[in-house]
């Protein structure tokens, strides 16, 4: 049976959001998140003091004394070799234990279980660093337009922060290094396409000031903030589906909140619900990308 602790503890003193409304939130939301956390490690973005307050991840869960319903599975880590056991999403009193623990947000593997090396979607992550999210929006743009130009489905979401997730979804038939492979493929383009908006530098130092295209999620192990997710950040912004037509100027990821996630759900309903259900041909959508690289470079 779930116990729910410190309840009345203020998360957003700004906003006046205490755990409990954190616990209240994934609650309802449970019908649109779970199919986005079943079956799939989780690592724990623990953060007990709120979400102003620098917390920490927990991955290896093996010392800790779990209540019977949390399911976990241990896999062995490509770096050190260590079994690392996780947390497995996919049942709301997990999900609950999880908020309860202090998890304001939740991050799932992009694989899950039964295949852990082979990711059911790749993740591009258009980081902004410091600039206006018009510009973001105008990356994304220009990132459709290129897999549009290959063939290829892709899906947008806020990231509850500053920026955006790209989306490509990939049916669990290939591994991460050819995900990988692929996102590396498409920031090279998007970049060619525009230099004066984005970087692919790791560095921050080496920026300039531009769009960063993070392709970093895209490994085993690797986790990014769940759609329905709330984010720790001012607002209690919930990362959030976006149709493409509403990727334009003046869409702001501070519409979408605790407060106004639902009412949206009612009206529009999971715009990624087909994101798990579809595969993209890679080989085919490389090839399409590397024959438009090479007419620019002639």
């Amino acid at each position: 049976m779930l116990h729910f602790t410190h309840t009345s503890k203020i998360f957003w003193r700004k906003e006046n959001i205490t755990k409990g409304d954190v616990i209240a939130y994934y609650d309802e939301i449970s019908p649109y998140i779970l199919p986005y956390l079943k079956d799939r490690p989780l690592v724990l973005n623990r953060q007990p003091e709120g979400a102003m307050r620098k917390g920490f991840f927990q991955k290896d869960t093996s010392r800790l004394r779990l209540p019977p319903f949390v399911k976990t599975v241990a896999i062995e880590a490509l770096t050190t070799g260590k079994r690392v056991r996780y947390v497995v999403g996919g049942n709301k009193e997990t999900l609950l234990w999880a908020a309860n623990f202090g998890c304001i947000e939740m991050n799932p593997w992009q694989s899950r279980v039964a295949a852990p090396g082979k990711p059911d979607y790749l993740t591009i992550d258009l980081d902004p660093h410091g600039r206006p999210f018009d510009d973001v929006v105008e990356v994304a743009r220009g990132f459709k337009a290129i897999l549009d130009g290959a063939g290829v489905k892709s899906y947008i979401k806020t990231s509850g922060k500053t920026g955006m997730h790209l989306m490509v979804p990939l049916g669990a038939k290939y591994t991460y290094l050819e995900a990988r492979d692929f996102a590396k493929l498409l920031a090279r383009c998007a970049n060619r396409a525009m230099p004066n908006l984005t970087t692919l530098a790791q560095r921050l130092s080496r920026r300039e000031g531009k769009i960063y295209i993070d392709i970093a999620r895209n490994a085993l192990g690797q986790t990014t903030a769940c759609v329905y997710s709330l984010r720790p950040y001012p607002g209690a912004t919930v990362s959030t589906p976006v149709e493409w037509k509403e990727v334009e100027k003046g869409l702001r990821p501070s519409q979408f909140t605790l407060y106004t996630i639902f009412r949206r759900l009612r009206e529009k309903g999971d715009l990624f619900r087909q994101l798990l259900q579809q595969s993209t041909d890679l080989h085919k959508a490389t090839k399409i990308l590397n024959a438009e690289l090479g007419k620019e470079v002639v």
